[in-house]
């Protein structure tokens, strides 16, 4: 499908200046777009459509570790702690329950929305990368305001005070405010030393602390139907409180302002069903992981959340629930089982299972503070961004532990924890509004763009309405006037549009004032300390062999050079290429192996960005590659098979199946030429997978480990009219060559030559005549 969008919306997200005369200051960059990206100056463009590496951390994250990182930070103090908050401010179970229900379906438009992206934007860093992607102008404004809202608002403080109230409470101790306070900081900083110091030990335990949460909400459900059917019936500790008929509905609060407060505790308790979409450079298998495991939690949250609610409702009398601030389920537990188990083991639990939601928020928000660190728009960004020296995010920690210690430590205890729910909820409502729009946006703009997974229209519609709606709902007044000493009803919002407001004076004063004050521009640094793959040189013997170019063949060498003259000669028009040279390919490999079948599946044209001055570089360009490396391993060619003929697939994977590389000079070659490694001798020892993630696949190449024992070889001054044949995979096991690596490399004395330019043409060849052994 021929794309509609502009080059400016093909370009990096973090361009450089076009003036070499001008002066800049550089912006750690994102992570290479593939295995080949720093060498082919390839960036952060998504053109490329792939995630080729796993965070420097390594892709750790499985299927039961993804679905216990979302459904743990979904499950958190919400469903604990703010029932009796929403009955007390709603007025009646009635319409406390439908605000329940009514959350779970936003929480499901707000997940199609984070699915499409995610699906379509497989990177870590959530909403900033959508935000990113689709807001590209005015240049850094929406990466700053993410990164605003992420450091000043990302905290877990919420969950640190619940932990707090909650072992107090089942110790029967009345704590001071400064104890309280003491108990949650302490927890806050024990978590960010676990995760801090021990990366996998405290997957681990967030892990584990997950399934005891969800264990815990399930055992409450079962409790509450154990109270009613099972216990004696004259016991008024065990009487049936749930209000019915006319009494369901009564002394309801139909006030908007007070409805809006309340559905954002509710999406309190719904938040971090996009929890995966910050960390999907860790996650096995991303696309797919994210789509099951989000739908899996949503499902999982809501069935669980409204049967809880029933057993409140149904074991706590209403006018208590009222009362019982964020301590509704340790009251729960005591009328359920008395003073011993319910008032303390029970309540044990739920501290428990609040530090384990503080565990996977410090995991997931530690890391997208990383992503903001590493792309510069925090001080000591290089400091910060590093993983160094236990190979975990310790900056990012730092960055979330600063704000979690002062929302902790230095509002009053009152009404701190509805407070930071109605702030966290308002900004977050200003991000869903503009991620939501953008998608439409790019629905529009971007119909080329590989989408796994699409919302419905529907949804993406309901959820900039209410979004606008709940934006607007702070300002209207509740019909009763809070208590002399509360908080205004509407400060949660001011301070939320402060934040925004103050995201947008940080980015002009440092994107826009300053450095037009100080004469620099701002540009991104092209390679990441971070997450640059490393890499060793080696000084080798390269041979020529010129004029013994016939004694190398694709089955004993893994190479072969062939004689062809194209009747393509600039390779500038890629249409003309599909259409001209593909032929051309075709026909040559049939040619030169007796293939029964060839299916051409893409192509790469490199050549150096140009140099001279006021010459506008062209982003797109790919330059040689640097790196030994082989394109396909052995099981990501096989995949190619069904991926590109599907139809043919299971007759065609019963014959030798191959994938060569046709490698043709656009010109004589005068620098960085291409050399070959014996296939013989390089061993699968020396071979290191390099995991490529797709949007709708999963790819992989080889990365090359040095042996001295390695033999290499090319041609000096190879010309248009000769094609290397590179053997990438071969399905055969006779004993023949399967694979070749290959790298350019340096000749001293070349520096000042012209540029190389190649075009180098993939393709899977079949013999369906022949078999695999």
């Amino acid at each position: 499908m021929a794309s509609t969008a502009t080059d400016g919306e093909r370009s990096p997200l973090l361009s450089r200046s076009t003036s070499p005369a001008e002066s800049s200051k550089t912006l750690l960059g994102s992570d290479a777009e593939s295995n080949e990206a720093i060498a082919q100056g390839v960036t952060r463009s998504i053109e490329d459509d792939v995630l080729p590496e796993a965070s420097v951390l390594g892709r750790t994250i499985t299927w039961p570790s993804a679905y216990i990182l979302v459904i743990s930070r979904v499950i958190g103090s919400g469903i604990f702690a703010t029932p009796g908050a929403i009955v007390k401010s709603v007025g009646s179970v009635g319409l406390s329950l439908t605000l329940w229900i009514l959350g779970a379906l936003i929480a499901a438009c707000g997940l199609a929305v984070s699915l499409e992206y995610g699906s379509m934007l497989p990177r870590s860093g959530g909403d900033k990368v959508y935000l990113e992607f689709t807001y590209r102008k005015p240049r850094f404004l929406a990466s700053t305001l993410v990164a605003v809202q992420a450091v000043l608002l990302g905290f877990t403080a919420s969950n640190c005070i619940v932990f707090a109230q909650y072992t107090l409470f089942a110790f029967d101790v009345e704590g001071s405010d400064f104890v309280r306070k003491s108990l949650a900081i302490g927890l806050l900083t024990a978590i960010t030393i676990i995760h801090g110091c021990f990366l996998r030990t405290g997957i681990a335990i967030q892990n584990f602390l997950g399934w005891i949460k969800v264990g815990l909400v399930v055992f409450m459900v079962f409790a509450g139907l154990f109270v009613i059917v099972f216990q004696p019936h004259d016991s008024d500790v065990t009487k049936n409180h749930f209000p019915t008929g006319k009494d369901l509905f009564k002394d309801s609060e139909w006030s908007w302002g007070v409805i809006a407060t309340s559905l954002f505790k509710v999406f309190y308790s719904y938040a971090g069903l996009g929890n995966v979409n910050n960390v999907l450079n860790e996650v096995k298998n991303p696309v797919k992981t994210l789509k099951s495991v989000s739908i899996t939690a949503l499902i999982t949250a809501c069935v669980l959340y409204l049967l809880v609610n029933v057993a409140y409702f149904i074991v706590v009398p209403l006018d208590e629930i009222r009362d019982s601030g964020e301590l509704i389920a340790a009251l729960f537990f005591e009328r359920s089982f008395g003073p011993r188990l319910g008032k303390k083991i029970l309540p044990l639990a739920v501290a428990l299972s609040g530090a384990g939601n503080v565990m996977v928020v410090t995991f997931a928000l530690a890391r997208l503070n990383q992503e903001i660190a590493r792309q510069g728009f925090l001080p000591f960004s290089k400091i910060l961004a590093s993983s160094k020296p236990f190979n975990a995010p310790m900056g990012g920690l730092i960055v979330h532990y600063i704000p979690s210690l002062l929302v902790i430590a230095l509002p009053p205890s009152g009404e701190v924890y509805s407070f930071i729910l109605e702030v966290e909820g308002y900004p977050g409502q200003v991000f869903g509004l503009a991620i939501s729009i953008g998608l439409l946006w790019l629905r529009y703009k971007r119909p080329d763009l590989e989408r796994p997974f699409k919302a419905w229209i529907g949804a993406v519609v309901f959820r900039i309405v209410l979004s606008l709606s709940l934006l607007a709902a702070p300002f209207f007044p509740p019909r009763e006037k809070k208590p002399s000493g509360s908080i205004w009803y509407a400060t949660y919002a001011v301070v939320g549009i402060s934040i925004i407001l103050f995201g947008f004076v940080y980015w002009y004063v440092w994107t826009v004032a300053i450095p037009k004050w100080k004469g620099y521009r701002l540009e991104e640094k092209n390679r990441p300390e971070t997450y640059s793959r490393p890499i060793e040189e080696h000084s080798v013997t390269v041979r020529d062999v010129s004029g013994h170019e016939n004694e190398y063949s694709l089955d004993g060498n893994g190479f072969q050079f062939y004689k062809h003259t194209s009747v393509e000669k600039d390779f500038v028009n890629d249409e003309q290429i599909k259409a001209q040279y593909y032929a051309e390919t075709e026909r040559l490999l049939k040619d030169a192996t007796g293939a029964s079948k060839v299916f051409i599946f893409d192509h790469t044209i490199r050549r150096q960005a140009p140099e001279a001055e006021g010459t506008t570089p062209d982003r797109t360009l790919r330059g040689p590659v640097q790196r030994v490396h082989i394109d396909q391993s052995y099981k990501a060619a096989l995949s190619r098979v069904p991926h590109h003929l599907p139809e043919e697939a299971d007759k065609l994977l019963q014959g030798r199946v191959q994938i060569i590389n046709v490698w043709r000079p656009i010109k004589t070659v005068q620098r960085d030429p291409l050399a070959v490694a014996e296939a013989n001798s390089v061993n699968d020892s020396s071979l290191v997978p390099i995991p490529l993630i797709y949007p709708n696949r999963e790819g992989e190449t080889l990365a090359v480990k040095y042996d001295a024992g390695h033999k290499w070889f090319y041609k000096n001054g190879l010309g248009p009219e000769e094609v290397i044949l590179i053997k990438c995979f071969d399905s055969k096991l006779d004993g023949r060559a399967r694979r070749v690596p290959h790298t350019a490399f340096s000749v001293p004395g070349t520096e000042d030559k012209e540029g190389r330019e190649s075009i180098e043409v993939r393709a899977l060849v079949f013999h369906d005549n022949e078999t695999l052994e």
